[in-house]
């Protein structure tokens, strides 16, 4: 594992083909990239959103090696290791474009940063 890359996870993508019986659209998820190297960290909430009093997105900023693979807007990442992680089992959205290091795509040193949203489903079909 690369150095202060502390969890391991999947990633997913997402297409909608068809509804459920009661017209709410029932995904398909797809495993595009198994045992990547990843760190998240939390954000801090921003004073507007504080100032509103409702409830606040959490937001996290996430570190994925290697750079070359091809992760996009609305993927999502699933952390499979370390089971002693407080983000074991949790899923995070990927929120607009990933930002890739200016190195050469084979040098090791590459990396993609994103903001991600942890997700919470409310229905345990999902």
């Amino acid at each position: 594992m690369v150095a202060g890359l502390n969890l391991c996870g999947r990633v997913w993508d997402y297409n909608y083909p068809q509804d459920d019986e009661i017209g709410g659209a029932l995904p398909s998820g797809t495993v595009i990239y198994e045992n990547i190297e990843l760190r998240i960290q939390s954000m801090k909430p921003t004073q507007p959103i504080l100032e509103q009093g409702i409830e606040a997105i959490r937001l996290f900023t996430g570190m994925i090696h290697p750079q070359t693979l091809d992760i996009e807007n609305n993927n999502e990442i699933e952390i499979t290791a370390p089971s002693s992680s407080n983000y074991y089992g949790d899923k995070f959205r990927i929120l607009g474009d990933p930002q890739r290091t200016s190195v050469h795509g084979s040098d090791s040193r590459g990396y993609i940063l994103v903001t991600l949203r942890r997700i919470e489903r409310g229905r345990t079909i999902q």
